[in-house]
């Protein structure tokens, strides 16, 4: 899942789900209450934030970046390539995790650990 989601769009004037109003044809005429009456209202928000928590969320059954469920690759050579990708993985891993020593707001998103490998959000 993409874990960074609800952070970023339970701020709805981040990423609104909808405007009320359309564009404003000359950007010189809008005002502060153009923008409010075109962001979405309270029950409109309270939906796009509940979607987004649920989008956002680890799902239990997630495979991290470069661990597989499936044994496509037999062969010796294959086999040695994707060890190198989980060791270059795992050195990003501990360069963010360095990284972020003492940080009071640590950037965990790109974690591989946390990335998963799959195609969903």
């Amino acid at each position: 899942g993409l874990l960074i989601l609800f952070d970023w769009c339970a701020w709805v004037p981040n990423t609104p789900c909808t405007m009320r109003l359309p564009p404003p044809s000359d950007k010189d005429a809008v005002t502060m209450e153009m923008i409010m009456a075109s962001l979405p209202d309270v029950g409109q928000s309270c939906v796009q934030m509940a979607i987004t928590w649920h989008l956002g969320r680890a799902q239990p059954d997630a495979i991290p970046l470069g661990q597989y469920t499936q044994e496509h690759f037999t062969e010796s050579l294959a086999l040695e390539l994707i060890e190198t990708f989980r060791v270059k993985l795992k050195d990003i891993e501990n360069q963010i995790l360095d990284q972020n020593a003492g940080l009071d707001l640590q950037y965990l998103v790109l974690l591989p650990s946390r990335v998963e490998n799959s195609i969903t959000i």
